[in-house]
This record gives C-alpha cells, structure tokens and sequence, in this order.
C-alpha cells in the first residue's frame, strides 16, 4: 500500500488556479547525504501527464522517473547547483508521459535550507509543449530557409540571425549576436555604437529593397540584395532584414548583358536588311542595313507596313520559312532586286499570335553578276559550236572542191568543144556560174569561221545585183514575187563578189520562209549623200514580221524562230559577219504581221577603209 501524500504545501485556491493553466506545483527535498525526493506533486498531473502524482517517484540515479533520459543529467545539475549555491532552480526538461508522448516542462524553484542541512524547494513546471514545438518549427524554418534573415535593434544591434545568415557571413552559431548590421556592410558606421537611436537608425537602412556591397568575417565582399523593414512594438524600433547573396544573379546578368549586346550590335551591323513585325505586319525593329536599302531614316520604317515596304510579300504564309526573289522600285526610281527569307515566330513562350522575322538581301549585283556569267557562258558554248563548225568545214572543203572541180570542167569542156544550141549552152553557163557560187559559199563559210580570209577588192554593186537577181529567179518559187530595183549604175565597195551574192541569196531565203513561199520581195540599191557616202542595199519583204525580243537576236549565232530541223540559225550571223567584215553594217526593222526589212550599208571605194 503507497504511503500517503502529505498536505499540500499551497493553497487550495492556488493550485486550482494553477492547474487550469496547465501548471503543476511540486514539493522537492533533498537530504543531507544527496538523495532527492518529491515530498508533494500537484494532482493535475493525471490529467497532463497521465501520470498519478504517487507514482511520480526518483529513480536509482536520483532523478525524477518521468524525465526523457537525455535531460536526467542537466537536471539533476541544475538542481545540485541550486542547492549548493541556494539560488533559485530554473528547470526546462522534457517529461515522457502514460502514453509515450513527450512534454517540455519550464519550472522554477526557490530552495530553503533547514537547521539538518536538508534542502526543500517549493515549485512549479508549467507545460510549455506548444511554445517549444512552435520555437522549434520556427527555428527550423529559419534553419532551413536559403535566404538570410535578420531582427536588428537600434540599440543592441542584431538580435538574431538564421544559419544562413551566419554560413554567408562565416560566423559561427551566435556569432553575429550584438553586432552593428552596418558591420556587415562595405562603408564605414556614421553612429558610435550604442549611440545609435530609431532615427539614426533609419537613416542609415532605408525601408525597402537595394542592393549593397556586403563583407564577410575574412574581409572578401560580395553584392547582397536586402529588403528592410521596420516594426515598433512597446516603443521600441526593430528592423527585420531579409536579403540574400546575388552573386551568381549579378553574374548572369552580366552575361545576358553582354550577349544583348552582342546581339545587338549584329543586328546593327548586319550585311543584310533584317525585319521584325508584330502580327498585324507593322514593323516594330529594323536595321540599319534595310534603312540604306531603302532609303529611309528608322523612324520612317517603325511603324510602316511591310506590304508597303516590301513588293510582293505574301501574307498568309504557313509557319515554315519562305524564300523567294522580287523587283522592287526605290524611292529615287532605283531597280533593285531583293532576296526575301522570312517566317513566323512567337515573341514569348506564352504567346499564341505570332510575330514576322524577315531578311531582305539585296541581290542585284549577284543578279547581275550571274546573268552576264551565263551569258558569257553562251558566248564561249557558240565559239565552241562556230570552232567545231570551222573544223567541219575544213574537213569537207576539200570534199566539196572535189566535187564542184569535175562540175566546172564538165560543163567548160561541154561549151568549148560541144556544138551547143543558145538553150543548152545556157543552160553549161549556169551550171558553171552555180558550180562558181558553190564555191563561194565555202570559202565564205571558211571565212566566217575564221579558217580563211576573203579576198577584198573592188566591187561594183550592179552587176552583183543582177547576177543575184538571175540566182534568185531560178531558185526561188514562182509564188514570190521578186523586185529589183538598182538606182545607180555604179556603186563601187570594197568587198568580194561572190560573198555579197551570198549574202542577198541568205536574205532572200529567210524572206522566203517569212512568206511561207507566197509574198512580194523587193531588193533595191541606192546610194546616200551623208558625210560618209554609203551604199544602200534594202531587201523588204511581205511577210509575217517579228516582235522586237527577236529583232534584237536575229544575228545571235544558232538563234533561229524555225522548228527543228527546218534552220540552224546560221544564216543570218553569217550575213553579219560578212558584212561587218568588208567595213559594213547591217540592219534590221520589222513589226508582227508587217513583214521585215534589211538594210545593208557599205562605204563607198573611195571612203572604205577596208578590214586587211
């Protein structure tokens, strides 16, 4: 059976009071040879604790059977200490109750030594489980939290500071206690410590965020961003300092300035004309390289349209990239030719309309670059198709001699020897004058293809007219017909006969096939009384004409408006280069549906200065 407890040593009223505020009131003893016991413990630990007050008793080390073990030895010390020194015992501890929870339990004792040397103390715990879990989550929170926060008082200095306030500063735990938070940072305290008041105070930290240079216990600095605020309570003024090391921020910053400003300055110095236009197509940037393009100032092309910038643009293009080449007219009636690439793009991550990036090139000079590239390329194809011709003629020239020699002395020895009537020997005087031309025409051909030179001299045009007129006759159809007309009896050129017979011969077949062998065709010599005295050799015909794109090309080597098979474009050059040979020029006027007319010129003997 447990002994009975003794009476309480307080009032009735008291330790009912008490126990409604969760406090319990013991009674503590220790004797003279050490050993503690609790002579009277408050009821209510019953309903706190779970614990009975008779079954709260000393374990064997001398400490009270309900506190956590790991608190039993400062316990225990605390309350030596009290005795031996007879000062009030403060007790903070942590008591395990029934049902295994714990407890934290703040108390204190005044002691009382009796005449046997004894110690009695009259105390009480009070539950502070709520308090020291809230410090607790607290503490933890700001443990835990990245950012550095601070209370500051205008008199004592910094009151408390987190763990990363003390790991950023390299202090230890507590080390920043009583310090000036002006310390903290990089300029020098306009306040003597403990001289400082609230206005002082606020002089120095604005409220607010800024950015200062911040000095750590080693003297290195970094840049820390903190953001001040003030709190008043019982009339004193507290700042709480939240801030954090923006190093790596400041750094980055830095970067993208930099790359911004790379950026930009490629942008700006960009070769080629750069747009960026909102949805609505207006320009919202350009570069200066688009300005000289079009040459205009930026504040001309902010704002612009692209359509009236830009010819051409389409304006629902897909998302993909288009490209594509457009003429367009300056400002100062200046043609140029631009090379367009643009797409769309969204401005922002979150952004559904889509803005225009484009690129405009100027490529005229590359345009024209090209074209006279490939034209030159043309040009050496047809030298090389003329060398391959002058080869071919060489070879068969020899075939060609071969065949008209037996021609020529057949039809000589036909007429010197034969007994001929009028109509077979003109019959023999044609076949030697046509073997004659054959001849002609080769060496002509040889001659344009700069295998052999012609032979130049005196010519007078007449009878090469009329003996062109005899040559067309017979070799034209009976459905065209001819007309020669010859002003002058004598028109002297320097030139060869034979070529310029082939030359009215080539023009007469072209008109011809103008006609489709039906036509009127008028050649016609005259002479002019210009400053340089020319002769005039017109060849007109009735047929259906041409547009002037092929005018412009007729004397083109291989250029011909036949069907394949039917021409080879030869003719006509070769009419050109006989005739520019001999000194002269040759021309041509013609509209569609109204035939055409050739117009040959060569100086006169006495003004030719003839091509050696």
């Amino acid at each position: 059976m447990k002994p009975a407890l003794p009476p309480p040593p307080f009032p009735a009223a008291m330790v009912g009071l008490l126990a409604d505020l969760s406090c319990v009131l013991f009674r503590r003893s220790m004797d003279g040879d050490g050993t503690l016991r609790y002579d009277w413990v408050s009821p209510n630990t019953q309903s706190l604790f779970g614990i009975a007050p008779e079954d709260l008793s000393v374990n064997q080390v001398g400490a009270l059977n309900a506190v956590h073990w790991a608190d039993r030895d400062d316990h225990l010390r605390e309350i030596k200490r009290s005795a031996a020194q007879m000062d009030r015992c403060t007790e903070l501890f942590r008591l395990i109750t029934a049902d295994g929870q714990t407890h934290w339990l703040r108390g204190s004792a005044h002691p009382t030594r009796a005449a046997d040397g004894s110690v009695t103390w009259d105390g009480a715990w009070l539950d502070v489980t709520q308090w020291m879990r809230a410090e607790h989550h607290f503490q933890t929170v700001m443990d835990h939290a990245e950012d550095c926060i601070l209370t500051v008082d205008c008199a004592t200095g910094i009151e408390w500071a987190n763990a990363a306030t003390e790991r950023l500063f390299g202090c230890g735990e507590g080390g920043l206690r009583g310090k000036c938070l002006i310390e903290l940072i990089h300029q020098p305290c306009p306040v003597a410590k403990g001289e400082c008041h609230d206005d002082q105070m606020m002089a120095c930290f604005r409220r607010g965020t800024s950015e200062v240079v911040a000095r750590r216990g080693d003297g290195s600095t970094f840049p820390f961003e903190m953001t001040v605020s003030e709190v008043r309570s019982d009339g004193r003024l507290s700042l709480i300092v939240i801030g954090r090391d923006i190093t790596q921020r400041k750094h980055t910053e830095t970067a993208l300035a930099e790359a911004e400003q790379r950026l930009r300055l490629t942008f700006e110095a960009a070769p080629i004309g750069i747009l960026v236009a909102d949805p609505h197509g207006l320009v919202r940037q350009s570069n200066p390289a688009f300005h000289r393009m079009v040459g205009r100032a930026a504040d001309q092309v902010q704002g612009a349209a692209l359509q009236t910038l830009v010819p051409e643009l389409p304006v629902d293009w897909s998302e993909q990239p288009f490209s594509r080449e457009v003429d367009t007219a300056l400002d100062d009636g200046r043609q140029r030719r631009w090379s367009l690439t643009g797409r769309h793009f969204a401005a922002g991550k979150d952004d559904n309309s889509l803005s225009i990036l484009l690129l405009v090139e100027d490529v005229t000079e590359a345009t024209r670059a090209e074209e006279q590239r490939r034209k030159m390329e043309r040009v050496l194809t047809e030298g090389q198709k003329l060398e391959a011709l002058g080869r071919l003629a060489g070879g068969i020239a020899h075939e060609l001699n071969n065949m008209l020699g037996p021609i020529l002395m057949g039809a000589e020895l036909l007429m010197r020897g034969g007994s001929l009537d009028d109509k077979n020997r003109e019959r023999c005087t044609r076949i030697v004058e046509a073997a004659k031309h054959g001849r002609d025409i080769v060496r002509g051909v040889l001659a344009y293809c700069r295998q052999d030179r012609p032979d130049m001299s005196m010519v007078d045009l007449a009878p090469v007219m009329r003996q062109f007129s005899d040559l067309a006759r017979s070799s034209l159809p009976p459905t065209v017909k001819l007309e020669v007309n010859i002003d002058d009896d004598q028109a002297m050129v320097m030139g060869n006969a034979g070529q310029l017979v082939q030359i009215l011969l080539n023009l007469a077949n072209n008109a011809r096939d103008a006609m489709n062998g039906k036509g009127n065709l008028t050649v016609r010599l005259i002479r002019t009384m210009d400053e340089v005295p020319h002769a005039l050799i017109s060849v007109a015909d009735s047929g259906c004409g041409m547009t002037e794109t092929v005018a412009a090309r007729i004397f083109d080597p291989f250029f011909t408006t036949k069907p394949v098979g039917q021409g080879t474009g030869l003719g006509l050059s070769v009419v050109h280069g006989l005739v520019t040979a001999m000194g002269g020029s040759v021309a041509v006027s013609s509209q569609p549906g109204h035939g055409a007319i050739f117009t040959i010129a060569l100086p006169l003997a006495d003004m030719a200065c003839p091509t050696p």
